[in-house]
């Protein structure tokens, strides 16, 4: 069986015996097949052309058709075959302008068979090296076509992230061969709802699997409306570029994100949120309508998914209104004194407030007050519980929110998780009694803030002796009731002149009576006067 690998030859000459002789070399044993042979040079050039050879030894002399017109039409069809002359003495300039044309080398008449062997090793060795080359520049060629999707991802990650004109992107964009229209955009980025919980279970191939399949919806559905770009972005994310020319539109763009959530619903047991930016002209303006996009998807908290929702039907406001989370002490005491009870009813108080809300909030802002409140939860138990007891609990709290795409009430049911379990873990740690009467105390002490507390009134108020509450109180918290509550009027104090309040106003609201004493007070635990303290965060707004 001939080897496929083989450099193939073909032998030209009207010699018989040269060409007897040639033949009957062992060129097998040196990698080299015998394709042909021929005894003119037009038979010759007729079996060159259905052979395509890698190698041709032809005399230079030959009836019809000499080897030097054969050398001619040779190359003219393959400029790779390689072509040895065979020449006497008397064509020996002959066979050096041959040489100058293309021949690859010339061996004179009468020559050995290690005289033909050299050369014609060196023209294979040749032959084997322009092979390797063209192999790796075939293999780089697949690699390039392998790659071009994740070539295209990568620029088209650039592109909504960084500003750049036509000029700039025209390169690339012909290289890529993108097939959109260099104007008029919508960006859609699309988010799996609930992943992460869905697939805790599975593998790794599996999760690819079921991303790969998704994206695949998706690409189906989108081209379907319009030309697109559609890949894998960041966590359980796709980015989606459409064309939007604005001419005879069937569909607009929140039409088509919604289909696509149909699609996916239909044919998986997923479903996906879209935040859907607005149209652009330019390829400059891509971020703009990602930044849109991203936006649109923040406000999935409000829902449950399988939605979309368009940048421009969204509530756009300035700053946002402050929400004053005055359940916070009270949530902190709770879970401070393991009341379960108390903690779960905090928690509902919280939630109903935010709900009532939400069409004026900002989703970015309630997630950072549920932030707020879960790591002030966990610092009270890192506080409160053991290291060891309370870490896996921590772990898989911070390993959920970590998840794109989680809901508002999905965030109030983690939070409660949290705050109920790491309750559980400070109970079974037990508090001391004295601790407990001491946390309701503090409890009790912020609530009355704007009044004259007595240390006598808070002992009553737990059930103890003014001495032996005194005496508790220090012991526990490190401070006396006076030095407490003074703390904390000030704390209040400072709160309520950075929201701009005056300082008469400020001195009422935390139980001096006079403006003097009070100022007194506060210069001597923070070194400023009340004024001067507000004039650091309102210089624009002076005392009246």
């Amino acid at each position: 069986m001939s080897n496929p690998e083989a450099v193939s030859l073909c032998i030209i000459d009207d010699i018989k015996s040269v060409v007897d002789g040639l033949t009957a070399i062992n060129w097998e044993e040196q990698g080299i097949r015998v394709a042909g042979v021929s005894s003119n040079g037009e038979e010759g050039l007729k079996l060159i052309g259905g052979l395509r050879p890698d190698l041709v030894i032809t005399d230079i002399r030959m009836p019809r058709m000499d080897g030097l017109s054969l050398l001619r039409a040779v190359l003219e069809e393959n400029r790779s075959c390689k072509v040895i002359l065979i020449s006497g003495y008397a064509d020996f300039e002959y066979a050096q302008q041959a040489v100058q044309l293309g021949a690859f080398d010339f061996v004179v008449k009468p020559f050995s068979e290690e005289e033909i062997m050299s050369t014609v090793l060196r023209a294979k060795a040749e032959i084997m090296e322009e092979r390797s080359k063209r192999l790796s520049l075939r293999e780089m060629e697949n690699k390039l076509r392998e790659s071009m999707p994740v070539l295209r991802q990568e620029y088209f990650t650039l592109l909504v992230s960084h500003r750049t004109s036509w000029e700039e992107a025209s390169g690339r964009w012909d290289f890529l061969n993108i097939e959109l229209e260099p104007r008029g955009f919508v960006v859609m980025l699309i988010e799996i709802d609930r992943f992460q919980e869905q697939v805790a279970e599975l593998s790794i191939r599996e999760m690819e699997l079921i991303r790969f399949s998704l994206l695949n919806i998706m690409q189906e559905t989108l081209a379907d409306y319009a030309r697109c770009v559609v890949f894998r972005a960041r966590h359980d994310r796709y980015l989606a570029v459409l064309n939007d020319t604005g001419v005879s539109r069937p569909f607009s763009p929140i039409e088509i994100a919604e289909q696509c959530c149909r699609n996916i619903e239909r044919y998986t047991k997923f479903t996906v949120s879209i935040g859907v930016g607005g149209r652009v002209e330019e390829i400059s303006e891509l971020p703009d309508s990602y930044r849109q996009a991203h936006r649109a998807l923040s406000h999935h908290l409000f829902t449950e998914g399988n939605a979309a929702i368009m940048y421009d039907d969204i509530h756009q406001s300035g700053s946002q209104e402050p929400l004053a989370l005055e359940y916070k002490d009270e949530l902190l005491l709770a879970l401070r004194s393991g009341n379960v009870s108390r903690t779960g009813t905090i928690l509902s108080a919280i939630s109903e407030t935010l709900q009532s809300l939400i069409s004026r909030q900002n989703p970015d802002y309630l997630l950072s007050l549920y932030d707020e409140l879960a790591a002030s939860a966990i610092r009270t138990f890192y506080e409160m519980v053991p290291y060891s007891d309370i870490q896996p609990l921590i772990q898989r709290f911070r390993a959920v929110q970590g998840t794109a795409g989680l809901s508002l009430s999905s965030l109030q049911r983690q939070l409660l998780a949290l705050c109920t379990e790491g309750v559980g873990l400070v109970r079974r740690n037990s508090l001391s009694e004295g601790q407990r009467v001491i946390y309701e105390a503090t409890r009790y002490i912020k609530s009355r803030l704007s009044e004259d507390i007595t240390v006598g009134e808070c002992a009553a108020h737990v059930h103890l002796s003014a001495s032996y509450f005194s005496s508790l109180f220090k012991k526990v918290t490190g401070m006396t009731v006076t030095q407490y509550t003074t703390s904390e009027r000030i704390q209040k104090a400072k709160l309520l002149l950075v929201e701009g309040a005056q300082v008469q106003e400020v001195a009422a609201a935390v139980g001096y009576e006079e403006r003097r004493y009070f100022s007194e007070m506060f210069k001597k635990i923070t070194g400023q006067t009340p004024s001067e303290f507000r004039a650091g965060y309102h210089p624009d707004r002076p005392e009246a």
